[in-house]
């Protein structure tokens, strides 16, 4: 398992914080691990949470699951840049890094033709 350094979740926490400021139906990003383990995150500060801690847990390690689940036909399809999922109550967009996870939360009306691209550009710039 990789060590973590506090400037390599500084860095991390950076990136969420770039990305909440992107639009503001951004709801919450936070990088998640290989485990499920929320790393670091930041959300807007009205957000109020739709699941419980609890739940948060099961969703994170569901994320990871999906994550590498989708690396079985990189090999054909090529890399995965992103996922959008769309729910009742708002939109999810996943974006697999390395062996890690973006995930970021946005309310419905985020123009999906254009966020998850700007997103993509956050990441590449911050290499």
């Amino acid at each position: 398992m990789m060590m973590r350094t506090i400037e390599y979740e500084q860095y991390l926490k950076h990136i969420c914080k770039k990305i909440i400021e992107l639009d503001a139906r951004i709801r919450f990003a936070g990088m998640i691990n290989e485990r499920g383990r929320l790393i670091t995150w930041e959300a807007k500060e009205e957000t109020v949470f739709l699941v419980d801690k609890k739940d948060h847990e099961m969703l994170f390690m569901e994320v990871a699951l999906r994550s590498r689940m989708r690396h079985e036909f990189d090999h054909c399809l090529g890399l995965s840049d992103f996922t959008v999922t769309y729910r009742k109550m708002g939109i999810i967009m996943e974006f697999p890094i390395e062996n890690e996870t973006l995930y970021v939360s946005a309310e419905k009306g985020i123009e999906l033709d254009k966020n998850p691209f700007e997103i993509l550009k956050i990441l590449k710039n911050s290499d």
